[in-house]
């Protein structure tokens, strides 16, 4: 589609004619004048310049003269010669033009007669072929219309004033010159508003100004070499137009107007070309500012080149070209532009952070020429904000990433935190009202880092890298939230004057500061406890730093008062780590005592079976100590005496003793009241298990703690090796329900049904939870591990058995569901359903003393659940919940908000 220049078409001479009558003059002829203005002589043959009768001679010498002048100048007959090619004038012709210039009178009469003469001539003749003009014009055809309308101008100007110049030239008197040199001017100053009258001038502007924008576009484009500046380290490119062209319309009366158009077209010039070049791209390898190259180019080059276009469209003059051409004006444009460019993608800017630091410093030196703008770069930002992230398809990962990205961006744009805090307020409001972003910020902030920086395991729903790798780079120092207000602090600075009212001076703040402030801490310390508690569980560091560092962070950043379960929690866990050295020795060091040694321990008035398993409890198990007391004593009624037979040899002194009854086991001993809650499903342990547990309990006991034991069977992890007829299987950190049923599977004696004639057990589903003792929940996740571990198969449907050899038939088997990670701690759904009979008697005898109320409220349902019962953490709409569920039996009522008994 071809872009046109549009105006509205009139015919400005044929209107002003129409108002203001233009002269009439008679044709001149050899020997009379007649009287300029009227068509009748005033009644003297030769009197047309009223000259008095007493100078008669004078009267019929000037008259003569232009009689002479006036057919010499006229151009009636002017289409029949070339006007390019005048005649040269006489000596008679010469000395007639400067009898009728030397008087005030007839320079002005000649004036107006030859304005007259060349107006009708250039309506006759050259006004029809400028017709076009009164259309649109076309971009495209922009170029060549303007070129040949200053051309035909030109040629029309030359030859309206070649006869005049040729007597100018010719003049020897310097007085005469001067005079028909001043004519000169005048004619030509008539002209140029002849044609100012014939052509419309803003469709002229208009056209002249996409003729020098597509010029200078043109030039740019051809002379650039973008991989020379690049190893110049500075912009060389040059712009230009055609100066033959800028001159035509100088000469013939259009400087004015181009100049108007040359600076509508450097200014458009300035806000695409100049500034969206390659040389002034955003430099993402050196991170640098583009500005200082661009005002570079601009004082170096374009100002020159602007200053010569000017100069050439006022006729090669230099007078007051600096102060009409401000250099500086242009570098403020330039960097105003770019910077407005760069605060169109400043949301990209942002994400990309901090590759994108050369652009933000863009946009810093755009800020301090333009600091009205600030608000501006705030809006847009902001505007970008709310359209492509502030909505539900956007991750709460993905919003925090680019929080903790805007802090530093922002702060490098404005370092007083102004402008920062004017854009992070829509973020920071969203993100609370997010449910997820707490227990994001605090898995993110115990998140794992690898040595080359990468966050471990990372869940791309569940942690924020940056926020990770920013706690992981933070040190620990004690940093203020604000300075105090003291007289002797030299450094102290007032509010910036456009700062919002909540905004505070504060001490220099990093990232984790800001994300820290997103809630209130009592909120954030609650989840933190709760995945330090899932962290601490499953960690494997025994010295445990990088939980202690945390913590440490928390305490210099947050209200150190309020995380003491944090701390009582870590103690804990280093306590257990005492605990097991001192219960627990080492493997290599454990033997078990030989059957003779037994022997020798049992005194010949006989011993019971407690006390003598009491010296030998820390070298075996109770099923060793009885198989090996059954073949060296007897027993009588309650005692036992050693035997007198011979007893089997004894292994070498140095062979080592292997029992695979004999387990590894770590206990954590944690303080129930500081712990979150924790998972309570319980289920038969292996006798293994259940014999490691009975031996802590016991040396715990002996050791003087005074605290009672409550074993956590779900949270139990066991290293499982399984020997199969082809292949070993080994599976380490496997929950205790896992190991539960596979050491169903290996050492229970009966089943329903065996496979092949051999021995495999084989169970059903609801059988291994009535023989565990165990959820359904907890069964099929189990089966659906060692199913797609390939232990177990299933021979029939809903029936599992052992995998001894690979290459057996399994049968028909099911697709079985990925492994799902069970946490260690009680989810909120699960503690809210455990306290729903308290929250729901509370409810109602409250209804029924204080009578009917609100949910929302201080003194309100969900209010007075929080005041009275520690456990009710929960807000209006789980209150509502409850409320609505008793309503549907009928324990209550509700009358639009109120809620009574019912």
């Amino acid at each position: 589609m071809t872009a046109v220049i549009s105006f509205g078409a009139s015919n400005r001479l044929d209107a002003l004619a129409s108002v203001f009558p233009t002269q009439t003059f008679t044709t001149p002829t050899p020997e009379t004048t007649p009287n300029v203005g009227s068509l009748a002589s005033p009644g003297v043959p030769f009197g047309g310049f009223n000259i008095p009768q007493n100078n008669a001679e004078e009267s019929v010498q000037f008259n003569r003269a232009w009689s002479i002048t006036t057919r010499y100048l006229t151009l009636q007959t002017v289409q029949e010669r070339d006007l390019s090619n005048p005649r040269t004038a006489a000596d008679s012709e010469i000395n007639a033009l400067s009898v009728i210039c030397r008087r005030p009178s007839g320079f002005k009469e000649l004036r107006a007669w030859y304005a007259n003469e060349t107006g009708v001539h250039f309506r006759h003749h050259v006004a029809p072929v400028l017709e076009h003009w009164q259309q649109p014009i076309s971009v495209t055809s922009a170029s060549d219309v303007l070129g040949r309308t200053t051309q035909l101008l030109r040629s029309a100007q030359n030859g309206y004033l070649s006869s005049l110049i040729s007597v100018v030239d010719h003049t020897s008197s310097m007085a005469d010159r001067q005079t028909l040199l001043t004519l000169l001017a005048r004619l030509r100053e008539d002209l140029f508003a002849l044609y100012l009258e014939a052509l419309p001038c803003h469709r002229l502007l208009k056209t002249m100004s996409a003729v020098f924008y597509q010029q200078m576009k043109s030039s740019l484009e051809h002379q650039s070499n973008t991989e020379a500046c690049h190893k110049r380290g500075e912009c060389w490119c040059t712009t230009a137009l055609d100066e033959s062209l800028l001159a035509t319309i100088y000469d013939i009366g259009l400087g004015q107007l181009g100049q108007q158009a040359f600076a509508t077209a450097f200014h458009k010039f300035l806000e695409v070309e100049a500034i969206e070049r390659p040389c002034f791209r955003v430099d993402w390898t050196s991170h640098a500012s583009v500005v200082p190259n661009l005002v570079r180019w601009i004082e170096q080059r374009l100002a020159s080149f602007a200053q010569r276009t000017i100069s050439i469209l006022q006729g090669g003059r230099q007078v007051n070209i600096e102060k009409q051409l401000d250099a500086q004006a242009i570098v403020r444009t330039a960097v105003t532009n770019i910077g407005r460019l760069r605060t169109s993608a400043l949301f990209d800017y942002t994400k990309r952070w901090p590759s994108s630091i050369g652009a933000l410093l863009d946009i810093q030196s755009y800020l301090v020429i333009a600091p009205q703008d600030k608000a501006r770069v705030c809006e847009h930002f902001i505007q970008q904000v709310k359209r492509r992230l502030l909505h539900a398809g956007a991750s709460t990962t993905e919003i925090l990433s680019i929080y903790v990205d805007l802090i530093p961006a922002f702060k490098l744009l404005d370092a007083r935190g102004v402008l920062l805090e004017k854009v992070a307020q829509p973020l920071r409001s969203y993100l609370r009202s997010r449910e997820d972003t707490v227990a994001i910020l605090a898995a993110s902030f115990f998140a794992d880092v690898s040595s080359d920086g990468s966050v471990d395991h990372i869940d791309p729903y569940r942690i924020c890298a940056d926020i990770t790798n920013e706690v992981a780079r933070s040190a620990l120092v004690q940093q203020s939230r604000h300075k105090v207000l003291t007289f002797e602090d030299m450094e102290w600075l007032p509010d910036p004057i456009d700062a919002g009212p909540d905004f505070k001076i504060s001490a220099p703040e990093d990232v984790l500061a800001h994300v820290l402030g997103l809630f209130e801490q009592e909120d954030f310390i609650k989840e933190v406890t709760i995945v330090l508690a899932q962290h601490l569980l499953e960690a494997t560091d025994p010295e445990y730093v990088r939980e202690t560092r945390l913590v440490e962070l928390f305490k210099t950043r947050l209200d150190s008062t309020k995380l003491q379960a944090a701390e009582v929690m870590l103690k804990d866990m280093r306590d257990s780590v005492t605990l097991n050295r001192r219960i627990n020795a080492p493997p290599k060091q454990i033997s078990v005592p030989t059957p003779r040694e037994i022997q020798a321990a049992i005194p010949s008035e006989g011993v019971t079976l407690t006390s003598l398993y009491g010296m030998f409890e820390r070298r075996m198990t109770p099923a060793q100590f009885r198989a090996a007391l059954s073949t060296v004593a007897n027993k009588r009624q309650d005692r036992y005496y050693a035997r007198r037979t011979p007893l089997p040899p004894e292994p070498p002194a140095n062979a080592e003793v292997t029992d695979h009854d004999i387990i590894d086991s770590k206990y954590h001993v944690l303080s129930s009241f500081f712990w979150p809650q924790m998972r309570g499903d319980t289920f038969k342990l292996p006798a293994l298990l259940n014999d490691c547990n009975r031996r802590f309990d016991s040396r715990f006991t002996d050791l003087g703690n005074q605290r009672k034991l409550h074993f956590k069977d779900a949270l139990a992890r066991v290293t499982v090796e399984i020997e199969l007829e082809d292949r070993t299987v080994c599976e380490a950190d496997v929950p205790g329900w896992r190991a539960s049923v596979i050491d169903l599977f290996a050492f229970h004696p009966q089943s329903d049904m065996d496979i092949d004639d051999g021995l495999t057990p084989t169970f059903a589903l609801d059988q291994i939870a009535s023989l565990l003792q165990m959820d359904e929940e907890l069964v099929l996740d189990a089966l659906s591990f060692w199913l797609s571990k390939r232990v177990l198969y299933q021979p029939q449907p809903d029936m599992y058995a052992v995998l001894e050899r690979q290459d057996m038939d399994v049968g028909p088997t099911k697709q079985t569901k990925q492994d799902t990670k069970f946490s260690a701690l009680k989810s909120q759904d699960a503690m809210f359903r455990e306290g729903v009979p308290t929250f729901e008697t509370f409810i109602a005898e409250m209804l029924r003393n204080n009578g009917p109320r609100e949910i929302g409220g201080m003194t309100g349902i969900a209010g007075m659940l929080k005041m009275v019962l520690p456990n009710f953490t929960y807000g209006e709409d789980e209150a509502r919940w409850l409320l609505e569920d008793m309503e549907s039996r009928g324990m209550v009522v509700r009358n639009g908000e109120i809620w009574a008994i019912g």
